[in-house]
């Protein structure tokens, strides 16, 4: 009797291969949910530290703008071709070609901000994908001479600017054969690779 009884309390207290199979499914699909969310987590994070790289890398272009725009001088510029160049302008002397985007002449160089500092010409244009800040060392460049270009923000589908002259927005402005006039704000509005538009109005110094 007591044989009988032990043997059935062992039976009982030990797993059947049924209940052994049932527990390794429920610990299979625990341990595949878990994956899942923190894979989930992971990508999230990733997703995260992307838009503030992107974010932080257009509020550092936004500002270096604003710096170069704010330090204009209206003071007419000779370029590569020897061309007279207006202090801002739509239009990129590089030399044997042109190309679209923003050429202003500033106070200074970037690292030497006063108004004892030599004038430079800087310009940006949009290429491949990229934004460029050109640079030459001088406002007025020798012939033949290349402007050092830094790329300052990428992952950009477009870069457009325009001009604001006696209450009315232009697309272009400081051509060839203008003047020393400034116009009263730059605007400035990129298009992201992931769509987003960031627009930024910028006034002129008088």
């Amino acid at each position: 009797m007591r044989d009988r009884t032990a043997g059935s309390a062992s039976r009982q207290a030990a797993f059947t291969l049924v209940e052994l199979l049932i527990a390794l499914a429920i610990f299979a699909v625990i341990t595949a949910l878990s994956y899942r969310s923190l894979a989930a987590l992971l990508d999230a994070r990733e997703a995260l530290e992307r838009d503030s790289r992107k974010w932080r890398d257009v509020a550092l272009f936004v500002g270096r703008f604003e710096r170069d725009v704010n330090a204009v001088v209206p003071r007419l510029a000779t370029g590569p071709s020897g061309t007279a160049l207006s202090p801002v302008s739509s239009l990129l002397d590089l030399g044997g070609a042109t190309s679209k985007g923003l050429a202003i002449t500033r106070s200074g160089a970037l690292l030497n901000q006063n108004a004892l500092a030599a004038p430079q010409r800087i310009a940006y244009r949009l290429l491949e994908g990229k934004v460029e800040r050109l640079a030459w060392n001088a406002a007025d460049a020798a012939p033949r001479t290349e402007p050092t270009a830094t790329p300052v923000l990428e992952a950009v589908r477009s870069l457009e600017f325009r001009f604001l002259v006696a209450n009315e927005w232009r697309p272009d402005f400081g051509l060839p054969g203008a003047g020393p006039a400034l116009p009263a704000a730059v605007e400035v509005a990129l298009t992201l690779d992931s769509g987003e538009r960031v627009t930024r109005l910028v006034a002129l110094p008088r």
